[in-house]
């Protein structure tokens, strides 16, 4: 399920422009300036990705079920992925064309105090709608520096928004200074430039967005550092003797599936058989084989599935976002080997 910090800022984002939106085009039309459209074109390409945003995260928070056995988390990045398109295909694309457009075919743009007082309040709101989206995950980042934490660990959907707003903030500063650039020089080509510099932004956010969605959806593996971790717990439990063949998926930013094999230890399983069947083994009579042996199947079996549930649970102690842990018994023989071939006593 999707933080509420997602949510809220998702929420946030989407009232923000579509404020921005209306304002911006009221700006456009007073003015007819090029800059002005592309920040119109851009903020109304914000608030239709920010609603794809929303969707995908109420459509993610589905339990599972007999089709979707690990959820519906994957969602959130189909519509993430989705958003990115829109970003290029409307946001940049339209952009880019405007831009160009205008180079060629240029026209003074008409300007007057509205224009900079919408200029102005969008800056405001979209600034405020940047800093919330910052400040939720700064609180979510605990000691991971905040830039790692984008990169590895935040929800694609904020990141989303900080990408988008830190793109519209910068973008209403380039639209304003190729604006006044105009008027004071009189050459309309700084206004084109300004519709072509927001495009090329607008690229680089809906690329970084869409190569990270295609990682998550393709099955990206946990952050740096949390594999490591997984190994490091699982080896301090007495019963094991190696892990070995450890996969990793993040289903969501807030769920990873890990799967491992590991060797349990002789000695360790010898002791505890020998506890739980102590004065059974000099039982084995032919008459008494057969129950014998039965108990000591059942014994062993016991034994194994306490030990990996004790091993789950310790993961989950201390990385809960393992929502989903396959642990495989390999058979000893396989890691003597690789001892000899590594020299080692413990295969990773």
């Amino acid at each position: 399920m999707a933080s509420s910090a997602s949510v809220r800022a998702v929420v946030t984002a989407l009232a923000g422009n579509t404020f921005v939106t209306v304002i911006k085009l009221v700006a456009f039309f007073l003015s007819g300036s090029g800059a002005m459209l592309s920040e119109s074109i851009h903020s109304a390409a914000d608030t239709g990705n920010q609603l794809l945003l929303f969707i995908g995260l109420k459509r993610g928070e589905r339990e599972s079920d007999d089709r979707f056995h690990y959820g519906y988390g994957g969602e959130r990045f189909v519509f993430g992925m989705l958003s990115a398109a829109g970003i290029f295909f409307i946001g940049c694309g339209i952009t880019l064309y405007h831009g160009i457009s205008s180079l060629v075919n240029p026209h003074m743009p008409q300007l007057s105090a509205v224009t900079f007082i919408v200029l102005a309040t969008a800056f405001v709101i979209e600034g405020g709608v940047l800093l919330y989206a910052v400040r939720a995950v700064s609180r979510q980042r605990g000691d991971v520096p905040f830039l790692r934490y984008v990169r590895e660990r935040a929800d694609p959907a904020t990141v989303a928004i900080l990408l988008e707003d830190g793109a519209a903030v910068l973008g209403l500063v380039v639209a304003a200074a190729g604006i006044l650039a105009a008027y004071l020089t009189g050459n309309p080509a700084w206004d084109a430039a300004g519709s072509i510099i927001v495009g090329l932004v607008l690229f680089g956010v809906a690329y970084y967005l869409v190569r990270e969605n295609r990682e998550l959806l393709l099955g990206r593996a946990v952050p740096e550092g949390i594999e490591e971790r997984f190994t490091e717990i699982v080896l301090r439990q007495p019963s094991v003797r190696s892990v070995r063949d450890i996969k990793t998926r993040q289903l969501t930013p807030e769920a990873f599936k890990f799967k491992a094999e590991i060797t349990l230890d002789n000695d360790y399983v010898a002791t505890h058989l020998g506890r739980a069947l102590r004065g059974e083994a000099g039982e084995l009579e032919p008459a008494n084989r057969a129950v014998v042996l039965r108990r000591i199947a059942a014994a062993a079996t016991d034994l194994i599935a306490t030990e990996i549930a004790a091993i789950e649970k310790a993961v989950r102690g201390e990385i809960p976002q393992a929502r989903h842990i396959d642990l495989e018994v390999g058979h000893p023989g396989e890691i003597v080997e690789d001892e000899e071939m590594r020299g080692d006593r413990v295969t990773v």
